[in-house]
């Protein structure tokens, strides 16, 4: 008991001694959260964007420092590793925080290290790997001295691309780190918690709905700002008959198309998620449609006959220019603002269209440009002419900038920098900005309630409309933030503000079996170890949450029958009793992770691909091939694999190597403008490549798994040319890419190059894979000796292969890095200095989701 009391005390004093070095007094929530911590329990924070979610991890971070361990703090970003890599250094000095994101690392074995979640997960595997496969206790050596480990950002969980890599990385974590997670406000907080208790260790979850903000919600038409719900949810004024006219016309085949500053939008409506229908039964329902929309009509379809039945349309109003809408923002005082679109092309269209008005002084103007004029003297001189830093140039001391992934890093941190110190009114963006970048505004203006998923129009679900609107409302500065939604004729405002503003959508998993990481947990001969691990997965959860509760409405409607009957019902009752008993002994087994039929199958389908394919053998164990792949975390590193050891690369130069890579960096596949020509060689590996998908996706056909993913046929050539000396700006030239995308590839690149590169010395030094390789003992041959003559042979072939091509894939990753990559992979790439202050031009890069990249 003394040493409970003992303990209870050192850490209230823990927790006073960190609340004293703030200026202001800490919520209940974060007080709440921080005494588990200081209790060594893990914890998970639910709460809206601008709480102060951030501060529960902080303590954790000095909790650590103070007790001399580390910390390793993950992002879904490269944007965000690298903003919290600034605001942790400047907290804790340089060499205390460390930063690894693939492409940059920096003091990789300090204290503190920001790294991108994927980085963490590969990681786990890469040093436990062997471990899992041993049965033993799970530790890696880098782990070892970690303390805790912070997931920021916990609803990524439900990412397509991103979430099977959460999944992983908390159900490898080693079950003595502390783990801290982080999340926006979603609809089933307590479940991912259990599940989180169930794989790792016991965590407490804080909730915490209330916006450190309130809200207000305007509506923007007829060249006014209408406040249609006030911060405490009351609706104010309402717009039944408003919006959605254009996509009312394209419903009813009216040939009406809607134009933006001067240039026509494809009539991508007809498909859109609320209104979905077959095109034979829209024909037969266009009236019933226009009642649900509510929208009248004073003309016929065909603009000649009038149909007293038919329901009148109101006419069709101008959608309002962004000018306009910055100005009532400035004229009500709700700026400055973030500018929300859903499209590169739509954002720097927007920005330049704002630009006709000026939201600066002349005394903000001139600093601007000073700042502007600093940026550029540091940027190589081939990349000062580029269209895109001279369109950003020219708008930004009018107080307004754009920001998406394709920009160039340095110009990204730019905008950041000058929006934070407030030189800027409006920053026209991507919603990935939204997505853990600190920059709070007065207001945010969702420019466009609907976006493209990557198969279809839909209208935002209200995740992400909470998500945009969370960064409305600079705590300590504004009584209330705002939302502004302007009028728009693709979208019927009551109807899509319901929907919107309406039940958050719970988080559901995106978990997959890849590869790599059977390869990684591979046990010979125990595949229960398997099932294990992948029935930790957050899927597996919810599918036996989701038949629990089948199961329990079954019983009740059962229990109802049987009381109901009187002349069986004693057999009713006795099946009911059974069959309750039975669902609570499945209950007690779920400490041992039931599999579905469905992951069960998928586990299956995997193992028997691997098998079919030649990476795990007859006697199960690792071949080669397994054993490179182990170590290729890429999608599609199974094609790469094929490609190596089936000779495709033998003949291939440094540049050549780095261009076959780059292939599989690139995975939209709209129609690419590309006037860059293939070589004989590179013509040959695309024949080879083709073959190889045609093999593999045959056999993940017949194991009834998802198909590794190939190339975009249209993507080639930027890497050969840049390897080759090419500038940016003769790039741009050849292919319709942006200049940060073609970053981004570049450096993808690199990453995939260096990945292989680590599959390839891996192998080569490990001894016992070439054991076999040295037995060329000929006496005695027999059927069994001549297979494991030729098994030799192949060994010897291999390895001559793995030889030749590790100094060129070094030559090839040296290649690329050269120039504005050079600069994009260290933090810090410039820093300027304006006016006495430091102005960081840190390289970053981020993706855009596929939603955002169809608008280039």
């Amino acid at each position: 008991m003394d040493e409970q009391v003992e303990a209870r005390l050192e850490s209230q004093a823990d927790i006073a001694a960190f609340v004293a070095r703030y200026p202001f007094p800490l919520d209940d929530f974060q007080l709440e959260a921080i005494a588990h911590l200081a209790a060594d329990r893990s914890v998970m924070v639910a709460a809206p964007t601008g709480t102060g979610k951030t501060l529960v991890a902080e303590y954790a971070i000095w909790r650590a420092q103070q007790r001399r361990q580390r910390v390793i703090y993950t992002t879904p970003l490269k944007a965000l590793s690298n903003q919290k890599y600034r605001d942790l250094r400047s907290i804790y000095g340089f060499d205390a925080v460390g930063l690894v994101t693939g492409d940059i690392v920096e003091h990789s074995a300090a204290s503190i290290v920001i790294m991108t979640t994927e980085v963490y997960r590969n990681m786990l595997l890469e040093e436990g790997g062997d471990s899992f496969g041993r049965g033993e206790s799970i530790i890696p050596s880098s782990m070892a001295d970690v303390g805790s480990i912070i997931f920021d950002e916990l609803h990524y969980l439900s990412d397509i691309g991103r979430g099977p890599v959460w999944e992983e990385a908390i159900i490898c974590s080693p079950p003595n780190v502390q783990l801290v997670g982080l999340s926006a406000t979603v609809s089933n907080a307590e479940d991912l918690a259990d599940w989180i208790s169930r794989v790792h260790r016991p965590i407490s979850l804080v909730v915490h709905e209330a916006r450190a903000v309130p809200l207000e919600h305007y509506y923007f038409v007829d060249n006014t700002l209408h406040l249609v719900q006030d911060a405490d949810g009351n609706r104010i004024e309402r717009f039944p008959d408003v919006g959605g006219e254009a996509r009312m016309a394209s419903l009813t085949k009216r040939n009406r198309t809607y134009t933006f500053d001067g240039e026509e939008e494809s009539d991508g409506w007809e498909e859109d998620q609320w209104t979905k229908k077959n095109k034979k039964q829209r024909a037969a329902s266009k009236e019933a449609a226009v009642d649900e929309l509510s929208v009248s009509s004073s003309t016929s379809v065909d603009g000649q006959e009038k149909q007293a039945s038919k329901p009148k349309r109101l006419a069709e109003r101008r959608a309002p220019e962004p000018g306009e809408v910055l100005t009532a923002l400035r004229d009500a005082d709700l700026l400055p603002c973030l500018y929300f679109l859903p499209g590169r092309k739509v954002v720097e269209e927007a920005a330049e269209s704002a630009a006709l008005h000026m939201f600066t002084t002349p005394e903000e103007e001139a600093l601007i440009k000073e700042e502007v004029g600093v940026w550029l003297e540091n940027m190589p001189k081939e990349d000062r002419n580029l269209q895109q830093v001279h369109a950003l140039a020219d708008i930004l001391p009018r107080g307004l900038a754009f920001h998406h992934a394709g920009l160039l890093p340095g110009l990204k941190v730019l905008v950041e920098t000058l929006f934070a110190r407030g030189y800027l009114r409006a920053v026209f963006a991507t919603d990935t900005l939204a997505l853990g970048i600190n920059m709070p505004a007065r207001a945010v203006v969702v420019g466009s309630l609907s976006k493209f998923d990557g198969q279809e129009m839909r209208l935002l679900t209200p995740n992400e409309y909470r998500q945009l609107t969370g960064r409305a409302g600079r705590r300590g500065m504004d009584v209330r933030g705002a939302a502004v939604i302007p009028y728009s004729p693709w979208e019927p405002f009551e109807e899509s503000f319901r929907r919107i503003t309406g039940e958050l959508l719970p988080v559901t998993s995106s978990f997959v079996i890849r590869y790599n990481s059977i390869l990684n947990l591979w046990r010979p001969g125990d595949v229960k170890h398997l099932r294990r691990i992948c029935a930790s997965s957050l899927r597996e959860y919810q599918r036996y949450v989701l038949w629990e509760q089948r199961e329990l409405n079954r019983l009740e409607k059962l229990e109802k029958r049987a009381q109901k009957s009187k002349k069986a019902g004693k057999k009713k009752g006795l099946a009911s009793e059974g069959a309750s008993q039975a669902l609570e002994q499945r209950r007690k087994r779920i400490g041992a992770y039931p599999l579905s039929r469905a992951g069960a199958a998928e586990l299956d389908g995997t193992i028997f691909a691997l098998h079919a394919l030649g990476y795990i053998d007859e006697y199960d164990e690792l071949t080669l091939r397994g054993r490179l792949l182990r170590s290729i975390f890429h999608p599609a590193g199974i094609m790469i694999v094929e490609l190596l050891l089936g000779g495709a690369f033998d003949e291939l130069a440094a540049s050549e190597l780095a261009e076959v890579c780059s292939w599989f960096t690139y995975d939209n596949d709209r129609r690419l403008n590309n006037h860059n020509v293939m070589n004989n060689h590179l013509m040959q590996v695309r024949r080879d490549l083709w073959r190889i998908s045609q093999h593999v996706h045959n056999i993940e056909q017949q194991a009834n798994i998802g198909m590794s993913p190939s190339i975009v046929p249209d993507f080639h050539g930027v890497a050969l040319s840049w390897s080759r000396g090419m500038s940016l700006s003769g790039l741009l030239k050849r292919i319709d890419l942006a200049e940060g995308d073609l970053l981004m590839l570049l450096n993808q690149t690199i990453d995939l190059l260096q990945q292989v590169q680590s599959a390839v010395g891996q192998a080569l030094d490990d001894r016992q894979i070439w054991i076999q390789a040295s037995d060329t003992d000929e006496s005695h041959i027999t059927p069994h000796k001549k297979q494991s003559k030729r098994r030799v042979i192949q060994l010897q072939t291999y390895h001559q292969r793995l030889e030749r091509l590790r100094p060129i894939l070094a030559q090839a990753s040296d290649s690329l890095l050269r120039g504005i990559i050079i600069q994009s992979r260290t933090v810090p790439s410039m820093v300027a200095y304006v006016a006495g202050e430091e102005l960081p031009l840190d390289a970053e890069e981020d993706t855009d989701p596929q939603d955002v990249i169809e608008g280039i």
